[in-house]
């Protein structure tokens, strides 16, 4: 069973995988060459060889013989398991009119325990399987998901007669009403819907096995609440220790499924059917009825005799002769006679009398077992081996059909795979970093206007203008006072007007570092712009680091570094590009400190006959303060329209070096002598990482092809070492 439970696995992933591979690439030629294979024929196959298998451990795993009691309600059933186990009405109900039994029960022979052991349902079980049978039968749609849906479902109080047309009508009625019975008695049982097991008293059985009596009350019905119920206690038979009666359930009861539970419980709880017919004035004939139960006896015996597996039993109790001689006759002249020279096992005894009962029915039957169970156990062991060996042969041969077809879709190595998305990823990595570095080509032609960086520049230089013209920050006649204090207090005006200059150079220096932001916007642009032509399978390297591009840069740098097999050339180029210097004070102030040397109080050469300070000696009053204003404000005017120029070249020469460093890395990334080894350590390391998207598309198919090649040689493994066991087993060698 354990192999068969692998392969039936087996079987079922060869269907998700042969599923996937069609749902894909519905028009690519592997899905139509699998289009024939059958892996849920496949799956059956293996399923009904558990099925079979488990039947047989049922079979030979009881401890106890079993006994199955079976007929239809009426006919003595409940009594003739009175008289086997020494219980009365108050643990095995019996009655007139409708069926008492609501539960299958198990009897066993127990000389120590006398109780009842009750399996109680869930909320889920009694829903799925007491009311979902129901709604099914009835036409009622989805059954209620929970109790409390249950308890407030409007049921119809008759059937429609569009659901039921003629002889259903009878049948549907009754059920319809038991339904309602259940949901209004939902009170009295929905505390025991635990699953639990419960132990009870013989004495107090009957509320939770059987339908109430007519002067009980009407809303107390314990028995739905009991999935299986199990009752010890002594036989009153000598000789007797492992000995199991089931109380199969009534035939011919008006409840869902009631036909199924009966076969379930030939099937897999019983070594032996008693069936019970007891010959009333209107019962005295075998019938349409009683020949459906032996037909049912049958489907659960498969391969033995259903005459080594039946008795059926003429229940003479309070029956009149003739009665009991017509029904005799009739099995002798209409059901034996038919059956060939072997017919059915009859015998005629009174169900209610222990005494008859064990003489002409239990040991009669007991002593038929002791040569009959072998035999059957025989039949049903080989019938087990043969189904196994059919469906294993059936699965081989559509594994050999299997074969043919993959032979003809070939299917890269793991290898051969990895290479090619490697290569794959280096040539799409090469195409969108070569679209990115044309563009930064286009802005470095001569031709190329950075309009925004001209007007940056241009609004710069106007907020200087301003400031200058504006007396530096604080008016010019203030300036003008200040610096006439200044004259009286030093008895000359070179102090101030040097002292000015320096202020004036200074401060311009650091206003037209505003033009800063923009050049790290645009090492920010290079950065985004080298991302982008990386693309998306390469960020997936970051694991979401981020969100800034020099974040995934470093993230990539990292991973690449700490790869099991590392990949240090790609790290090292991806460094190189991080280290982009194109702020104010690496680029611009150096130049820009030139334009700013009109404002130095003198030359740095002091023998240079054209001194600044010649033009910085004025009067010593007010005329002389307003003449300096003019002179200093000359001197910065000149000095930041240099800088302007200055500005002016910036966008060109910015833009040629990021085209440089833009070119380099390309090349060093995608070219280096390194790269293609280090591509395919890349490949190999994150190929969870760079391609978790391989569900779709032809390389979904590929892998699904490659599950199937595994699949395939591990079934037909499987198969090959049941067929060497199952020829062992039969042969004994």
């Amino acid at each position: 069973m354990d192999r068969w439970r692998h392969i039936l696995r087996v079987t079922e992933e060869l269907g998700d995988a042969v599923a996937g591979i069609r749902a894909t690439e519905p028009g690519s030629t592997a899905a139509g060459l699998l289009a024939s294979l059958d892996p849920a024929g496949m799956a059956k196959a293996a399923g009904e060889c558990l099925d079979t298998l488990s039947t047989v451990r049922s079979r030979v795993n009881r401890g106890t013989v079993n006994l199955g009691v079976s007929g239809r309600a009426r006919n003595g059933k409940s009594t003739l398991l009175q008289s086997l186990s020494g219980l009365d009405d108050r643990q095995i109900p019996s009655g007139r009119g409708q069926p008492v039994t609501a539960v299958r029960s198990k009897i066993y022979h127990s000389l120590t325990d006398r109780g009842a052991r009750l399996t109680m349902h869930t909320e889920r079980s009694f829903l799925e399987e007491v009311i979902a049978p129901y709604h099914a039968e009835l036409g009622l749609g989805p059954a209620p998901r929970d109790l409390s849906a249950f308890a407030r479902h409007l049921y119809p109080r008759v059937i429609d007669d569009e659901a039921a047309e003629g002889a259903a009508r009878p049948t549907l009625g009754p059920m319809l009403a038991r339904l309602r019975e259940a949901q209004q008695a939902l009170p009295s049982y929905r505390a025991y819907l635990t699953g639990e097991i419960r132990t009870v008293d013989l004495a107090d059985i009957r509320d939770w096995v059987a339908y109430p009596e007519a002067d009980a009350e009407p809303d107390r019905r314990l028995y739905l609440a009991v999935r299986d119920a199990t009752i010890t206690c002594a036989f009153p038979i000598e000789d007797v220790t492992a000995l199991g009666l089931v109380d199969l359930p009534g035939l011919g009861e008006l409840t869902p499924d009631a036909e199924e539970h009966h076969l379930a419980g030939l099937r897999n709880d019983i070594d032996f059917a008693i069936v019970v017919k007891r010959p009333t004035d209107t019962n005295a004939m075998w019938a349409r009825e009683d020949a459906d139960a032996l037909q049912l006896i049958g489907r659960a015996c498969a391969v033995a005799d259903v005459r080594d597996f039946t008795l059926v039993l003429v229940n003479t109790g309070a029956c009149l002769p003739e009665n009991v001689t017509a029904l005799h006759d009739d099995l002798r002249d209409r059901l034996n006679a038919a059956s060939g020279d072997r017919g059915y096992w009859v015998i005629l005894a009174d169900g209610a009398d222990g005494d008859a009962v064990r003489e002409q029915v239990l040991h009669p039957v007991l002593d038929h077992l002791a040569t009959a169970l072998p035999r059957m156990d025989e039949v049903v062991i080989e019938d087990a081996i043969a189904v196994c060996r059919d469906r294993g042969e059936r699965i081989g041969s559509d594994l050999d059909e299997l074969s043919k077809t993959l032979r003809t879709l070939a299917v890269p190595t793991l290898t051969e795979q990895m290479i090619a998305r490697a290569e794959t990823l280096r040539a799409q990595v090469a195409a969108s970093l070569q679209v990115w570095v044309e563009g930064l080509r286009g802005r470095a032609d001569k031709d190329y206007e950075d309009e925004e960086f001209f007007e940056r520049v241009a609004e710069v230089h106007a907020e200087v203008r301003e400031w200058m013209l504006g007396g530096f920050g604080e008016g010019p006649e203030a300036w003008q006072e200040r610096a006439l204090s200044r004259f009286r207090v030093d008895r000359a005006s070179l102090p101030f007007a040097s002292a000015e200059l320096n202020r004036i150079r200074v401060e311009m220096a650091r206003r037209f570092s505003a033009v800063d932001d923009l050049l790290l916007q645009r090492r920010d642009e290079y950065w985004a712009g080298l991302v982008a032509g990386l693309g998306t399978r390469m960020v997936r390297l970051t694991n979401g680091h981020g969100p800034r591009p020099q974040d995934l840069m470093a993230a990539m740098a990292e991973a690449l570094r700490d790869a099991p097999d590392p990949c240090p050339s790609l790290a090292e180029t991806l460094d190189f590009a991080l280290d982009v210097r194109l702020d104010y004070r690496t680029r611009v102030l150096p130049r820009l400190r030139r334009a700013l040397d009109v404002l130095f109080p003198e030359e740095d050469d002091p023998r240079d006959g054209n001194a600044a300070t010649t033009l910085l000696a004025v009067p010593r009053t007010a005329e002389g303060a307003a003449e300096l204003f003019n002179r200093v404000t000359q001197l910065a005017r000149q000095a930041a329209y240099d800088a302007q120029a200055v500005l002016a070249q910036e966008p060109g020469t910015t833009a040629q070096v990021l085209f440089a460093y833009g070119e380099q890395f390309e090349d060093a990334f995608v070219r280096s002598d390194s790269s293609e080894a280090e591509f395919r350590r890349l490949a190999a390391a994150f190929q969870d990482r760079l391609w978790p998207d391989e569900g779709t598309g032809p390389q979904a198919v590929t892998e699904g092809l490659r599950k199937v090649h595994r699949l395939a040689a591990e079934l037909r493994t499987l198969i090959a070492d049941e067929r060497p066991r199952i020829a062992v087993e039969r042969t004994g060698r």
